[in-house]
């Protein structure tokens, strides 16, 4: 039996964790706050199945720039980090353009074909049915226009095999009543599964894992020595595994680079608002095209997540809270007869590539090092896929193998 640490322990790194325990695997898990308060707190519960094109593909592009120059559009960036982000903008420009674009959507179609039967898998499992629904997943438009835009990602969609039905927005009310009169169109995901608490998921998944033998050390991993194996170094101590993998999020590029690996992360920030209201009808995530935000009724009230605000690493900007204000207007102009009353909004950084896929597998140059980060608006819903894969190709060695496009060396 190996000893393995895995360091970060956001919803994919105590799916890896638990993934490798239950190979009978001796796992140490780290991180220098509690279980699942990074990112991964504050999702919008949404197992995103049906989300097979990654935000590099052209369509995304030709509309990046009006989006950009939109203050309170779903995408901005903060101008005085511009040059900083330079770097990370021309390798998504590669990223969007020929070939690369398709066998992006390729590689996220496969993994999302896999992810909804995993996640079966680990609701069983760790008996937390409780915390999920399986009730599918609506998205409206407000415009003709974007319904039109988005014709061709579900005729993708259909390709992998993905369901859905498409209905009028006098449809979509008799579906969901608290839907403003403006939608005009919607599209039904009956597949759609979420989680009614994304913190009691991660945590009900640690607990297992501790009463399973499980360990966790709350301690801030400042970087890997690689002598004969790897040692975890932090300011106060050194400890030294056979193995180690790295799903840090957004801060996962701190101990790969010292490496000789290229991560070029961003830390993509998004906020959430969570509302108090009296009762709602529906009890499915609904996804607003134009706003890019979601709306899902958890136990703590009804949670509007969403916006992308590209920020870089080093230097970033003090959040930018008008942001998550912007999404309580957004819940209120959609849902207009439903009392919404703010009890409290949330900001967490994304872990996010340029070409918006994860990054799975061995670090190029030491074989007993592994990451896996990058999962960008799609942590959760990888999540548990990634946890099996990942654990195939650390047991299986050479008989597992993780696709180019998932590559952990393929920036370099």
């Amino acid at each position: 039996m190996g000893a393995i640490a895995v360091v970060g322990a956001g919803i994919v790194g105590v799916q890896i964790a638990r993934e490798l325990q239950l190979r009978a695997e001796n796992v140490t898990l780290y991180d220098f706050q509690e279980p699942g308060q990074g990112t991964s707190f504050g999702n919008a519960g949404y197992i995103a199945t049906d989300e097979i094109l990654p935000l590099a593909h052209s369509a995304v592009l030709r509309s990046l720039p009006s989006m950009l120059l939109d203050p309170l559009g779903p995408i901005s960036v903060n101008w005085n980090s511009l040059w900083s982000l330079a770097p990370w903008f021309a390798k998504y420009l590669k990223s969007c353009t020929g070939q690369n674009s398709e066998r992006g959507i390729e590689a996220l179609a496969d993994l999302q074909n896999k992810a909804k039967g995993a996640w079966l898998n680990v609701v069983g499992r760790e008996k937390i049915a409780n915390l999920m629904r399986n009730n599918g997943s609506l998205k409206i438009f407000e415009t003709n226009s974007g319904f039109e835009r988005t014709v061709n990602e579900r005729i993708r969609q259909n390709e992998y095999g993905i369901h859905w039905q498409v209905s009028n927005g006098e449809e979509a009310r008799e579906r969901v009543p608290e839907l403003a009169m403006g939608v005009k169109h919607a599209v039904y995901y009956p597949d759609g599964m979420n989680t009614v608490s994304p913190i009691e998921v991660t945590e009900e998944i640690f607990r297992n894992f501790l009463k399973d033998g499980g360990s966790f050390i709350k301690a801030k991993v400042e970087s890997i020595e690689t002598i004969d194996r790897p040692v975890l170094i932090s300011k106060q101590k050194k400890w030294i595994y056979d193995k180690v993998v790295v799903c840090g999020g957004y801060l996962s590029g701190l101990l790969l680079e010292p490496l000789g690996m290229k991560v070029p992360l961003i830390a993509e920030r998004g906020y959430h608002l969570e509302l108090d209201h009296e009762g709602l009808s529906f009890d499915m995530p609904i996804g607003s095209y134009e706003r890019g935000c979601y709306l899902t009724p958890m136990r703590s009230g009804l949670r509007v997540a969403g916006t992308s605000e590209i920020a870089p690493i080093k230097d970033e900007p003090e959040p930018k809270w008008l942001r998550a204000e912007i999404l309580g207007n957004h819940a209120r102009e959609l849902l207009p007869n439903v009392a919404l009353i703010e009890s409290r909004r949330w900001m967490g950084r994304r872990p996010t590539l340029p070409d918006f896929l994860p990054m799975l597998g061995s670090v190029p140059g030491w074989p007993n090092i592994f990451t896996a980060c990058g999962h960008h608006h799609l942590g959760l819903t990888l999540s548990a896929i990634t946890a099996s894969m990942l654990g195939d190709y650390i047991m299986g060695g050479e008989l597992a193998v993780i696709p180019q496009r998932l590559a952990a060396g393929r920036f370099g």
